[in-house]
């Protein structure tokens, strides 16, 4: 396994499946815009919950006791028996991602599709540890060119089905060509082999139901008994070539994450937990043409490569939201634009033709904001398989935006391939989806990977990785005093509390209780908290060990949260524990 050095120990002990994030934001609600099918979608997280503005503490639950006696609890006691009045410490847990695949399933798409599934395998297992959700949604949010009764457009509704079964339905043939291969090669699960089991959400309050994405949280995955995550997706990745030619990837991701807080969305309401890291998918060989005005499409014929034709091609996605610098052929660069309706150049976001990227920049930055609030290093990760020569990812090559050579080329597209796949398959260069990429990259890092590539394995892997990179144990941020020097490792004197803001409850979580070298949740109670010392390998058992994370970094206490089931929205956790007076000397790494 090629995961983190923290997890691996974990899983050595048996306690990655343990740790479990506390749910650190509230539902947003839908506003008032909806995607014609009378879904409501929102344009931005809007919480009830703390935002950064606003973080979160114990004066909004309720306490049971007088707060000058130090942390209230639910439980009976003294509370002169806990550690002395301290500020609580917000804890990020989490071992928890949300992964979305947007797939393009046009007419080209076929054989990579097929190479997607085949890297399942160099995926799944840099994020084997991990508790993962696995969602897959298609670039279809319809288009006024493409007969919606053939297409079928997903409109970013989570898609679970068994690629063999839309064979049989026709979605991996168009225009008389079969390509049921892309499917075939590799799946032989059919729906009936792939009963999805029930389980429950943080929003659903216990409601068991079968969900439409792959997960493994616990390291028990929603899959029936003996059938390997691996071969499921085999199964659920390919999404066939039925789909709009207008693919709309960024819009898709937008209506996928909006509808994961609708209540009314059957396929993907829960499916985003606010504490977990949340990663998005690209996988397309053309242009982003995420509409704001259909005209663009039928009446007017600005965008239009050929204005005396009868019907627009993709040419008119690239000629509505890109423009490019350099006289030509060869451009110095090309970059996202706002283009009005009867072509003019940088108008205001709410005259554009095609969406503006702020639409999607501002409401993934509003998601990655809210986790920020619990986890101040979280990110969101957006990747993508697109149009880039192989080598862009790690700067060997960087992208050449010229026009096409071959006339027709240059007016099905607007301009020349981004890549060329030694199957002789053509790629476009990404624009407006580089720059949404772009805005969410972390440091250097380039997260798009060649579509072109002969294999997708060494980029699906890359990509796991660094979404398994984002996971961090929970190192308690203070320096904790040691209130038995006489042990070998630390003893600390701590207290850990689940806040609900949405029930204004706190309530103190037991320690977890070791049993046969391992840890569990007390009887009678859904939860439990276990507080890691040994920082080098000081006491017998592995059980107590820290992380290298943790140690390397100066902290001397780490914690990890045992749960029997999801906590509900807006539950995060906090930790009061008895400061070290000289922290200089007992974290002198801090």
């Amino acid at each position: 396994m090629n995961s983190t050095p923290w997890l691996d120990s974990m899983r050595s002990l048996g306690l990655c499946s343990a740790i479990v994030a506390a749910s650190a934001c509230t539902e947003r609600h839908p506003g008032e815009e909806t995607d014609g099918d009378d879904t409501t979608i929102t344009d931005g997280p809007a919480t009830d919950g703390p935002t950064t503005n606003d973080p979160p503490t114990t004066t909004a639950p309720p306490t049971t006791a007088d707060p000058t006696d130090g942390p209230s609890t639910d439980t009976e006691g003294d509370p002169t028996d806990g550690p002395e009045p301290t500020e609580p410490v917000v804890i990020a847990f989490n071992a928890d991602a949300d992964i979305l695949f947007v797939i393009d399933n046009s007419l080209s798409m076929a054989t990579r599709q097929a190479k997607l599934a085949a890297a399942m395998d160099s995926f799944l297992d840099r994020i084997e540890g991990l508790n993962y959700r696995i969602g897959i949604t298609t670039t279809d949010s319809g288009n006024p060119r493409c007969d919606e009764m053939v297409t079928t457009p997903e409109r970013g509704r989570l898609q679970l089905t068994s690629c063999i079964d839309r064979v049989a339905l026709g979605e991996f043939e168009v225009l008389g060509e079969d390509a049921s291969s892309a499917c075939t090669d590799l799946c032989a699960l059919t729906d009936a082999d792939l009963p999805i089991k029930p389980t429950e959400t943080h929003l659903s309050n216990g409601a068991l139901a079968p969900r439409n994405w792959v997960e493994k949280i616990n390291s028990v995955s929603n899959l029936p008994d003996g059938v390997d995550p691996i071969d499921a997706l085999q199964c659920f990745i390919p999404q066939g070539v039925a789909g709009c030619g207008m693919e709309s990837h960024l819009e898709s991701m937008f209506l996928a994450l909006s509808r994961a807080n609708d209540d009314t969305s059957p396929t993907n309401h829960g499916f985003m937990r606010p504490h977990a890291s949340l990663s998005v998918i690209v996988v397309s060989d053309e242009a982003d043409c995420s509409r704001a005005n259909d005209a663009i499409f039928t009446t007017n014929k600005v965008f239009w490569e050929d204005p005396d034709a009868a019907a627009p091609t993709s040419a008119a996605c690239w000629n509505a939201g890109v423009a490019c610098t350099g006289a030509g052929p060869t451009f110095e660069t090309c970059t996202s634009a706002n283009f009005g309706i009867d072509g003019s150049f940088d108008v205001p976001d709410e005259q554009a033709v095609l969406q503006p990227l702020a639409r999607y920049i501002d409401f993934v930055q509003a998601i990655e904001d809210e986790k920020k609030v619990f986890d101040p290093d979280a990110e969101v990760r957006v990747m993508m398989l697109a149009g880039v020569p192989v080598g862009y990812e790690s700067h060997d090559a960087e992208i050449v935006y010229e026009d096409a050579p071959d006339p027709q080329f240059q007016t099905d597209f607007g301009i020349g391939p981004g890549c060329l796949g030694a199957d002789g398959l053509t790629a476009i260069p990404p624009v407006r989806e580089r720059v949404f990429a772009e805005a969410f990259a972390v440091g250097e890092d380039r997260d798009l990977f060649s579509i072109c590539d002969d294999s997708y394995d060494a980029a699906l892997a890359t990509m796991a990785g660094k979404i398994a990179g984002q996971i961090r144990p929970a190192c308690m941020p203070r320096c904790v005093a040691d209130v038995d020097p006489n042990t070998p490792t630390l003893e600390a004197n701590c207290e850990l509390f689940e806040v609900d803001l949405l029930n204004e409850t706190r309530t103190a979580l037991l320690p977890c209780m070791e049993v046969g070298g391992e840890w569990t949740v007390p009887a009678g109670s859904t939860s439990c908290f276990v507080a890691l010392t040994d920082g080098s390998g000081e006491t017998p058992s592995s059980i107590d060990n820290m992380s290298p994370e943790c140690v390397a970094e100066g902290f001397n206490l780490e914690f990890f949260i045992l749960r029997t089931g999801a906590p509900n929205s807006g539950v995060f956790v906090e930790a009061t524990c008895e400061l070290s007076a000289d922290p200089a000397a007992d974290c002198p790494l801090l």
